[in-house]
C-alpha cells in the first residue's frame, strides 16, 4: 500500500510542478488565443475537416465498400456541418438565455459529430488492414472479426 502512496506523491508533486510553471504561461498566452477560438477559424476547421476526411476515408473505403461505415461517415459530416451552419445562436437573439441553450447544443453536437468521425475514420482504416479481400464487398451486419460466410 505505501508503494501506491508513494507513485501517488510523485505523480501530485509533479502535476504541482507542471500547474506552477503552466500557469503564468497561459495566462499570458490567453489574450493571444481568443482569436483562436473565433467563428470564424471554427467555421475554417470544420470546411478542411469535410474534404481532408474525405481524401483519408474515401480511398479505403473503395477497398472494401462497407457501408454501414460510409454511412457513419456520412452521419459525422452531417453533424458537423449542421452543428456549424443550422444551429447558431445569432448574435442578435432576445434572450440571452436561449442563445446560451443554442450554444451548447451547437457545442455537444459538433463534439458528437467530430468524435463519431474519427471514430469511423478509425474504423475504416482498421477494417481495410484486417480485410484479406481489397475488392470484396462485404455484408454490412457482419463484424470484421467474424468468419466469411460459407461457400456453400
Amino acid at each position: 500500500m505505501s508503494k501506491l502512496f508513494s507513485k501517488l506523491s510523485i505523480f501530485l508533486s509533479s502535476l504541482c510542478v507542471i500547474h506552477c510553471l503552466a500557469t503564468p504561461l497561459v495566462l499570458l498566452l490567453l489574450p493571444a488565443m481568443a482569436s483562436f477560438f473565433s467563428e470564424t477559424v471554427e467555421r475554417i476547421i470544420v470546411l478542411l475537416v469535410v474534404p481532408i476526411s474525405m481524401a483519408g476515408f474515401l480511398p479505403t473505403w473503395f477497398r472494401h465498400k462497407n457501408y454501414r461505415l460510409f454511412w457513419l461517415y456520412l452521419l459525422s459530416i452531417g453533424l458537423i456541418l449542421f452543428s456549424q451552419f443550422v444551429l447558431h445562436s445569432g448574435h442578435d437573439t432576445a434572450s440571452h438565455g436561449t442563445a446560451s441553450t443554442i450554444n451548447w447544443l451547437r457545442l455537444g453536437v459538433t463534439f458528437a459529430g467530430a468524435l463519431l468521425l474519427a471514430r469511423v475514420v478509425y474504423q475504416n482504416n482498421r477494417h481495410t488492414h484486417y480485410c484479406t479481400h481489397p475488392h470484396h464487398h462485404h455484408d454490412t451486419a457482419r463484424h470484421v472479426t467474424d468468419p466469411p460466410p460459407s461457400a456453400h
